[in-house]
């Protein structure tokens, strides 16, 4: 009996160990929001987006990471194969364990498709609120993270997620503002998702990119296509897709892209998997 209940001991806490490599716990997540919140000179965070099964690559994209050492870094999504999957989940946070804290997580397709999913990836991911979608500052800079997989919405940002976007976007507040969700709005002939994104629903995509433009969002990162592509500005709004972290590609190069926030100033550079600049170019310049 007494082996037993050693051997449930030990089980449990491999389970606590496993859930700390997860995410930090909810203080330790309080209090890197504030360190973010109180940051008041320039810093620089990465971008990645659809590792997915390509364990090799991310590893490589994130050693990228390891070597810059960014302030943060962001998901834009499809971390995991097949959705609500546990074990990969431990994967994952097995692969990043070394990767820069905080990191923060946009849910993609191959993340969240249902109800029981979704429910996976609150357990998963220690994130603000514990949410699908969160806002935090760094600053006066404003990060949104929005959720296009909602089970309730196909490829739309909808409902109250909408609501809540056009109470926490504040141009008046905030310096700059940056938003992140997995589906990219506008998609160009050609590409492997053309009209299968928020570009599927025009009238929700032309409502959510209006809020963007009217509210003076700075830039846009989205995932879901499997390459790097500045979009460039549509009303004043930057859109960029950023989907090269280990999926398999359908263009380009595996990608991971580092933005650095200098005053006014945005300047991002894109690397790839081996540590060559591939691209270097101004968001907002001087």
């Amino acid at each position: 009996m007494y082996k037993r209940m050693y051997m449930v001991f030990i089980l449990m806490v491999a389970a606590v160990f496993v859930g700390g490599i997860s995410s930090a716990s909810s203080g330790d997540m309080n209090t890197a929001l504030k360190r973010l919140a109180s940051e008041n000179g320039s810093f620089e965070f990465a971008v990645i987006g659809d590792n997915r099964s390509g364990d090799g690559v991310y590893s490589k994209i994130t050693k990228q990471i390891r070597i810059r050492k960014p302030l943060f870094v962001m998901n834009t999504g499809d971390i995991i194969p097949t959705p609500g999957n546990r074990h990969q989940w431990q994967n994952f946070w097995r692969l990043s364990k070394e990767v820069p804290r905080p990191y923060f997580l946009v849910p993609g397709n191959h993340d969240i498709n249902n109800v029981a999913s979704q429910e996976v990836w609150r357990d998963e991911v220690d994130l603000p609120g514990n949410e699908t979608y969160y806002s935090f500052t760094v600053g006066k800079n404003l990060f949104v993270v929005l959720n296009s997989c909602d089970p309730r919405y196909d490829r739309m940002i909808a409902g109250e997620q909408l609501a809540w976007l056009n109470r926490t976007l504040n141009p008046k507040k905030y310096e700059h503002q940056f938003v992140f969700l997995h589906h990219p709005l506008y998609l160009w002939k050609g590409a492997s998702h053309y009209g299968m994104s928020l570009d599927r629903y025009p009238k929700a995509r032309n409502r959510l990119h209006n809020l963007l433009s009217r509210k003076k969002v700075n830039v846009v990162f989205m995932g879901h296509e499997h390459t790097f592509k500045k979009q460039g500005k549509i009303d004043g709004v930057e859109y960029i897709v950023t989907g090269g972290a280990g999926a398999p590609l359908y263009s380009g190069f595996n990608n991971v892209v580092f933005v650095n926030v200098d005053g006014d100033i945005i300047k991002a550079k894109t690397v790839d998997r081996n540590g060559y600049l591939r691209d270097e170019f101004y968001i907002k310049g001087p």
